[in-house]
């Protein structure tokens, strides 16, 4: 039998909002069933021994995220910059493609 991957935990939870934090997001999670999800959440890791991120691995879950509709924050690229020079967070910051993306789900009452 086949055991359920974290999503299906995630979905089932009795919360207003059901979230996935992609954070350090370290490698490409390919495609993803986000039914049931309500905001994704990607960021890179920060520190002396982070790991860089890649562009194409934001771009391939923000693009799930529009396809199904739901909210999609992205926090920052860390210690590795888009272009993938390592330096400080902060230098780096949180532009996507020259956009700041930090949308926030609606709390469904």
């Amino acid at each position: 039998m086949k055991p359920p991957n974290l999503l299906d935990y995630i979905r089932h939870l009795k919360a207003p909002i059901r979230f996935i934090s992609c954070e350090p997001f370290l490698e490409d999670l390919g495609e993803l069933d986000l039914k049931g999800i309500n905001w994704v959440i990607v960021g890179g890791e920060s520190g002396v021994q982070a790991r860089p991120m890649k562009e194409e691995w934001v771009l391939n879950i923000k693009r799930q995220t529009e396809t199904n509709h739901i909210p999609f924050f992205f926090k920052q690229w860390g210690t590795w910059s888009a272009d993938g020079v390592k330096s400080n967070k902060k230098v780096n910051g949180k532009l996507l493609q020259g956009v700041v993306i930090q949308n926030m789900p609606t709390i469904k009452k």
